[in-house]
């Protein structure tokens, strides 16, 4: 027996020159997570496909072109019916200029571990808290474990950024 019908979702992680990630503030309007904040994505259309999904998602919603990366993690929420698989990618902006859609009413750049000091949707909170991430060592630990306690998702994002900034 069958208790959610699944739906999937697909969100993005993106981040600016300073390692910040792109957090949108979902309209207080809205049916789904209202005034809450969310990565940039959407729902995924029949017959679509997952990534095509999340380009065309985060050019509707911020008019930013973007290209994918690597998938970073999953995270689900419990809507009435439908639980909806979020899956998340890291990618890297190509163009454009960020203007939202009517679906939000606010954006921040944030680093990723102050995410938790905004109103997050359930599913992102979730993956935040999944997440982890060492960035200080504690007494016993040197800079190489703590390197290695990094997710891999965080360590695309530094690769990415060397590469933007010719590191």
């Amino acid at each position: 027996m069958i208790d959610y019908v699944f739906g999937l979702s697909v969100r993005a992680l993106l981040a600016d020159d300073e390692g910040k990630v792109l957090i949108l503030k979902r309209s207080t309007h809205s049916r789904t997570n209202p005034g809450k904040w969310e990565l940039p994505g959407g729902k995924v259309d029949q017959g679509e496909s997952f990534d095509h999904a999340l380009v065309r998602e985060v050019y509707e919603e911020t008019k930013l072109k973007i290209s994918l990366e690597h998938v970073e993690g999953v995270s689900e929420q419990n809507l009435h019916v439908i639980r909806a698989v979020h899956i998340i990618m890291s990618g890297e902006i190509m163009e454009g200029t960020l203007k939202l859609s009517s679906e939000h009413e606010g954006y921040a750049w944030v680093f990723f571990e102050n995410l938790p000091e905004y109103d997050l949707a359930d599913w992102l909170q979730d993956f935040v808290t999944n997440q982890n991430i060492s960035t200080s060592p504690d007494d016993n630990d040197d800079e190489k474990t703590v390197a290695n306690n990094v997710k891999p998702w965080l360590k695309s994002i530094q690769s990415s950024m060397d590469r933007i900034i010719k590191r």
